[in-house]
């Protein structure tokens, strides 16, 4: 079972006991250990396998016998148990938004069996004449519709090109005193589902009037005295939230944090004697409502620094903010070159020069081309062109590199006679995505043994929203970088992002050395690092963590080269 299905399973659990009247702390329990499970970057499997089940954060002894006999068993007797007499479908029901055990079981015991067919049932009046009520029906109709939007996932870079242009025209209103994106689009997640933007303002209405006439809006979903919905044309869904500049601080918090982090700070809010909600700090003994214009004066209240938005995640920022020891994370402005770029001597679409002058407009010090090594490529002559550009200029050095496809058969694509002529290799699985993990991880670590690899190239092989990475052991692949001394990349290209997040902080935590690329293939592309800075940052990465915010002298040094 993938750690995915795990989680499902555990929820599975808590819904059931739900519905046969468990306590909430058990219920509880489940859920959070399925977010545990869910969260992680190396696979459960694993870590049963090393005995380490119980070191993870939400798992206790009780959850992790009943994990043992999973992988030993296949089952868990207690698991079928639980689930006696509760209709398969309820599980699937239950993934709705809005719809809980009771109301799942409820739709399930009435002989619908999908989501699809819940959908018809709803249209035709099966469900109705069934003692549904319209209110039930129509917050399941809005579930199903959510439900849907959530497999039909936006790549980051798309939504927050999309949420920058609607900021900017709302900012062009003098009404609008202050504007931000929100919720996952806000933390950086790879990919979102609708884009969701707060506005401050003193005149919610006219802001709302201006927002529904942005000009690339398709039709006007909603439209209310704080908020509006607006469908584009390009596909995508807008929300919009206006709140007074006073209590602003208090709505970015309430809708940036993932759920897990505003759960525990609203835990921890409570224990300090004070509520949290969108409107507001209250102090419980005296029923005051503290005004919070900025999210600092939020945290503040409750002792913290204010976690950065990419942390929020409920993954240790909490307990870092209480000790004052949040990390420093990179910044696009330390970044000082790019060690992943293709030219026309491959396939990308600029010439050696075009490449060079769009990364020394950026500021960079040095760019490596590393176009593919296919086998039609003429080397010599390459490499050549590009001694030929550093000599004819000294504002940006442009490294000799290559990407070299790692073979089925865990060899490289050209030979080791052909790599030694080159400053800069990239490794990269472009085919056998299907191996075992075993292969995989042989494929990998057989790469970076190599004494002319430098980095692997997006290491997990994944194209968000076409295609899972492939499994490997990262512990395995982690400890070969640090032995060998080699780099995992951090690829900002849109459906890459990848390294993901969590093997980035996995990464950090080991001491092994990143770079971020973009992986362009034009020259344009050279400003995607924005996204792969997001992604590290998600990891908790330092500049210290990333190769490429050190300067030319020092990456001469480091890749051994004049």
């Amino acid at each position: 079972m993938t750690n995915k299905e795990v989680a499902q399973l555990l929820r599975n659990v808590a819904a059931a006991y739900a519905l046969k009247g468990g306590n909430r702390f058990q219920i509880a329990a489940y859920e959070t250990a399925a977010d545990s499970v869910e969260r992680l970057s190396s696979d459960l499997k694993d870590i049963w396998e090393e005995g380490r089940l119980e070191s993870l954060p939400g798992i206790g002894s009780h959850i992790a016998g009943y994990l043992e006999e999973l992988y030993k068993e296949g089952k868990v007797s207690h698991f079928e148990e639980v689930f006696e007499d509760i209709p398969e479908a309820t599980f699937s029901f239950i993934k709705i938004p809005g719809v809980g055990p009771k109301t799942a079981y409820k739709i399930a015991q009435s002989g619908v069996v999908s989501i699809a067919d819940l959908e018809k049932r709803i249209q035709s009046g099966y469900l109705r004449e069934r003692g549904f009520g319209e209110k039930t029906l129509n917050n399941i109709k809005k579930g199903i519709e959510e439900f849907k939007r959530k497999s039909e996932r936006i790549l980051l870079p798309f939504a927050w090109e999309t949420a920058v242009d609607i900021i900017n025209y709302l900012k062009s209103h003098p009404d609008v005193v202050q504007a931000n994106p929100l919720g996952s689009l806000r933390r950086m997640v790879a990919t979102v589902g609708d884009v969701d933007i707060s506005v401050a303002s003193l005149n919610p209405q006219k802001v709302i009037d201006y927002f529904t006439k942005y000009q690339k809006v398709e039709r006007v979903v909603e439209s209310g005295d704080r908020t509006a919905t607006i469908a584009l044309k390009n596909g995508i869904r807008v929300d919009l939230m206006v709140q007074p500049p006073q209590h602003y601080g208090s709505l970015l918090q309430h809708f940036t944090g993932s759920k897990a982090h505003n759960v525990h700070l609203r835990n921890l809010a409570l224990s300090k004697g004070y509520s949290l909600s969108e409107y507001g700090v209250k102090e419980e003994a005296t029923n005051k409502l503290i005004s919070c214009p900025t999210e600092d004066k939020l945290y503040q209240l409750l002792g913290l620094q204010t976690p950065p938005p990419e942390l929020r995640e409920d993954m240790g920022e909490i307990e870092a903010a209480e000790k004052h020891r949040l990390p420093k994370l990179v910044r696009q402005e330390e970044i000082k070159g790019d060690f992943h770029a293709h030219s026309i001597w491959s396939d990308g679409q600029n010439t050696i020069s075009e490449m060079a002058e769009a990364a020394q407009r950026m500021g960079y010090q040095y760019l490596a081309l590393t176009d593919h090594s296919y086998p039609s490529l003429d080397y010599q002559k390459r490499i050549k062109q590009i001694e030929q550009y550093n000599y004819s200029q000294d504002k940006i050095r442009v490294i000799i590199g290559l990407e070299v496809n790692i073979n089925a058969d865990s060899t490289l694509q050209i030979s080791n006679e052909l790599l030694a002529k080159h400053e800069l290799i990239i490794a990269s699985i472009h085919t056998g995505f299907r191996q075992s993990k075993d292969q995989i991880t042989q494929r990998l670590i057989s790469a970076i043994k190599n004494p002319h690899v430098h980095i692997i190239g997006h290491p997990t092989g994944r194209l968000l929203l076409e295609r899972e990475g492939y499994e490997a052991d990262w512990s395995a692949v982690f400890y070969a970088c640090l032995k060998y001394g080699k780099m995992l990349e951090i690829n900002a290209f849109p459906n890459r992002l990848d390294l993901t997040d969590y093997l980035v902080r996995e990464a950090v935590s080991r001491g092994v050395k990143l770079v971020i690329d973009t992986d362009s293939h034009q020259a344009g592309q050279l400003g995607l690092m924005s996204y792969g800075i997001a992604v590290a940052k998600r990891g908790w990465a330092r500049s210290e963590n990333v190769v490429n915010t050190q300067p030319l002298e020092k990456i001469k040094k480091i890749l051994n080269i004049s």
